[in-house]
């Protein structure tokens, strides 16, 4: 297959984060000195920002804006990616490599955009991607196909020559519906979703070796 555009998730994808963003929202919670569900990171992966803040709101009668729901919620993120969060193994060489080839890239994420840039630019490869486009801006989950067309159009690749590289089942479902080759990649986070993952994706890799 010739690619000329790659959409990369950014958490559980390029960087080794998945589990310290599903325990985010459960942070946020414990320092209102509100008790979350146990479950709660799971309830919320799929969310836009915009869809948290609501239900955090509702749940847990946070008797204050959905807006400052949101900014207390980014600054306790950006604490946890400042805290350490790195690259997954691979990465800076793969992305030089597209790079070198001329493949256009950029991101979807369900992360802030600033924090995302932020975190990023830290990390070096922030000028890998001509964009960061988050579920905010798009409207909706990444489970819903329109975050993937979204990030597309903006991409503007041709669509047959067009990978999407994620880690988690549903925005791979979101993916594949939305017509795209979907490059699989493993996850920890997402181990019990392996047999799906492995059933909707046209690949799965182990590690972004296997992409050299």
């Amino acid at each position: 297959m010739k690619i000329s555009g790659a959409i990369f998730d950014m958490d559980g994808t390029l960087l080794d984060s998945t589990k310290m963003w599903q325990g985010a929202a459960a942070r946020y919670i414990t320092s209102l000195m509100k008790t979350p569900e146990p479950d709660l990171g799971a309830k919320t992966k799929a969310m836009t920002l915009q869809e948290l803040c609501a239900y955090l709101k509702s749940e847990y009668a946070i008797a204050t804006t959905e807006e400052k729901i949101a900014k207390g919620f980014n600054a306790k993120l950006r604490e946890d990616y400042l805290a350490g969060i790195d690259i997954k193994e691979y990465v800076p060489v793969i992305l030089e490599k597209f790079k070198q080839k001329g493949i256009a890239m950029c991101i979807t994420t369900s992360t802030d955009k600033a924090i995302a840039d932020e975190i990023l630019a830290r990390l070096g490869i922030r000028d890998y991607f001509s964009r960061i486009v988050t579920c905010e801006e798009s409207g909706c989950g990444k489970e819903d196909p329109e975050v993937f067309v979204h990030a597309h159009q903006l991409l503007g690749t041709p669509k047959e020559e067009t990978v999407v590289i994620e880690d988690g089942v549903l925005a791979i479902r979101g993916a594949k519906e939305a017509g795209f080759y979907v490059i699989a990649i493993a996850d920890e986070s997402e181990k019990e979703n392996e047999a799906e993952i492995r059933s909707l994706a046209d690949r799965y890799i182990d590690s972004f070796s296997e992409l050299l």
